[in-house]
């Protein structure tokens, strides 16, 4: 184990939806806002995410926005179109990352994913590099896999590579991913898959099992700086046949090796994971009956943060 303090499934929840509830104490969500800029884009009534005051400092904003200091407003000003919204936006996260002086900008995520209005409407796209920084919200695909063995189920764990940015290191989820523009959180799963797990399109796609949704909203980004993360996960489990071995295929995994429950509990309690796997994993064990009101006094609260209303607002 790499901490010595045994962490709560209510603690492993909390830490991951860890910013304030306004509705539970308005004065700290005030507070924690005041480090925040509310990302806005003229011609809509709410605003998309919150932008954390370091990203904005350190940008050099174009004319197409505004900044109001005294507000912590950070407007962008374009005409109702959704390809010129998407290329401003684009231009602006290039511009800072080519300056070199935007730290959070230095690695480059060129993918596209969606960005929608309070209404569900598709109004523009957004580089993965921009995600974290302007704080919108981000839909993803999460795989719990599991083989039946003579001892029982066993579950095929990841460990990141030491090379990624992020958790490196770190036990994960079967298999992630963050959906792109355009796709079927399914199809995401099935891509995601082959790509991370060389697990074949054909089984996934026959054999997945749709189990729901997550939201949370986190108060800090992948690399453990502080930034708003509003989070939505597609979860998903698939039951691998012997035969079918997950292996490593892009680079983002070492290794995958198969635990038993009890072995996924202890490393979730000894920190071994990254952070919002415990999310993903305790929905599981809620799911199957392992985690229930005999045996977790706080249910009904992990229950609601594990399903978080994500409304953004100004206050």
């Amino acid at each position: 184990m790499t901490s010595e303090k045994r962490l709560s499934s209510l603690e492993l929840v909390s830490r991951v939806d860890s910013w304030p509830y306004f509705s539970r104490d308005p004065e700290t969500y005030k507070k924690q806002m005041t480090n925040y800029y509310y990302f806005v884009i003229e011609g809509f009534e709410k605003p998309f995410g919150y932008a954390h005051s370091n990203f904005v400092k350190e940008m050099t904003w174009s004319s197409v926005w505004s900044v109001d200091h005294e507000k912590h407003v950070l407007k962008l000003h374009s005409p109702n179109d959704f390809q010129q919204r998407t290329q401003l936006v684009h231009d602006t996260l290039r511009s800072g990352h080519d300056s070199g002086k935007v730290e959070a900008l230095r690695h480059w995520n060129k993918e596209s994913f969606a960005i929608y209005d309070s209404n569900g409407q598709h109004i523009m796209d957004m580089v993965g590099s921009g995600l974290p920084l302007f704080g919108v919200i981000v839909f993803g695909v999460h795989l719990i896999a599991y083989t039946k063995t003579e001892d029982g189920l066993k579950y095929w764990v990841p460990r990141r590579s030491k090379t990624k940015m992020s958790y490196p290191g770190k036990l994960d989820n079967t298999v992630g991913g963050s959906l792109a523009s355009g796709e079927k959180a399914a199809d995401c799963m099935v891509r995601e898959s082959a790509e991370e797990a060389s697990i074949p399109e054909s089984y996934t796609r026959a054999n997945i099992k749709p189990c729901g949704a997550l939201s949370y909203q986190m108060s800090r980004t992948d690399a453990g700086k502080p930034g708003c993360q509003h989070q939505v996960q597609f979860l998903y489990e698939l039951e691998l046949p012997q035969d079918i071995i997950p292996k490593p295929c892009d680079g983002e995994v070492e290794e995958f090796t198969l635990k038993t429950i009890v072995e996924v509990q202890d490393a979730l309690a000894g920190g071994e994971f990254k952070w919002n796997c415990a999310m993903t994993w305790i929905a599981y064990f809620i799911r199957h009956g392992i985690v229930n009101a005999d045996n977790e006094p706080n249910l009904v609260e992990i229950c609601c943060r594990l399903h978080r209303k994500l409304d953004i607002f100004m206050v």
